[in-house]
């Protein structure tokens, strides 16, 4: 089960690095919107498999999950944006540029996180708090993957 997880991973993070680099290199919106909608795929079979969830339990988890994911990909998509005008600007930035992207990451960091706590009591409305936990853990995985992903491919700002 392990083994499968990390594959399901490691495909849908290559397929969004590479679709990435593409978007950037041709500058094409394209191509981010199906790498992204890959990754949202490739984010819902692997939480599906980590969470081993009852016929109940799914009827009420995947509507909530999808109201937050919907929630999510709003500020991940800021991530995005941000990660795309460091690529495009790198080594041009001035001192207060490069400290205002700084503050803008910190600030998507932010969001993210508010966001996440806004939704563990919706979680626990329809879920044990162990599977609550397990679900946020199996998020963190699949978003410390895909970050480091889209992180590695950034130069760094000169």
């Amino acid at each position: 089960m392990r083994a499968v997880i990390r594959k399901i991973i490691m495909v849908g993070i290559l397929i969004f690095g590479v679709a990435v680099m593409n978007s950037w290199v041709a500058n094409a919106q394209d191509d981010l919107q199906s790498a992204s909608e890959v990754i949202r795929n490739q984010r819902k079979i692997y939480i599906e498999k980590i969470m081993e969830l009852t016929p109940q339990e799914k009827e009420a988890f995947w509507p909530l999950y999808a109201e937050y994911e919907s929630g999510l990909s709003k500020i991940r998509g800021k991530r995005i944006e941000l990660a795309m005008n460091i690529v495009q600007n790198h080594g041009i930035l001035s001192d207060t540029e490069a400290i205002a992207m700084l503050k803008q990451k910190l600030r998507i960091d932010v969001d993210e996180l508010k966001f996440k706590l806004s939704y563990v009591a919706k979680f626990m409305q329809v879920l044990p708090g162990r599977k609550v936990a397990r679900f946020y853990q199996a998020e963190n995985r699949f978003d410390t993957a895909a970050i480091s992903e889209l992180y590695r491919n950034i130069p760094v700002i000169r």
